[in-house]
């Protein structure tokens, strides 16, 4: 029969391999730094992801425009019952974009009318 003192020795020696496993394992997990950053990048990315899916989701369900056009057959046209709008231009037209602008330059490779573009 083994004594109780070779006993409690065993018990010990275990209890250290078992400690030092233990100990083993969290410095592997937790003493990866980029494993964390990665992890929480990961996370980071899944819910921008189901934002954008959501966002598209809601933006998908968007009802469209619909106006519905009534044909007046003692006049011949198409009415629109709902009121819309449109831009019309009346009388004279200020806008210096729609101007001709009077000077046409010519530009050439002399020395004198190169224009200095590098």
């Amino acid at each position: 029969m083994k004594s109780i003192f070779d006993i409690v020795k065993m018990i010990i020696l275990k209890a250290k391999y078992i400690v030092l496993y233990a100990i083993g394992i969290i410095l592997l997990i937790f003493g990866q730094r980029n494993f964390w950053e990665e992890l929480q990048e990961a996370s980071e990315q899944n819910e921008a992801k189901k934002k954008m899916l959501e966002e598209a989701f809601i933006a998908s369900n968007r009802k469209f425009e619909v106006q519905e056009l009534v044909y007046d057959s003692t006049k011949n046209l198409w009415k629109n019952k709902y009121p819309y709008f449109q831009t019309i231009q009346v009388g004279n037209v200020n806008f210096k974009a729609l101007k001709r602008s009077k000077k046409t330059t010519i530009e050439t490779n002399d020395d004198e009318n190169a224009s200095e573009s590098f």
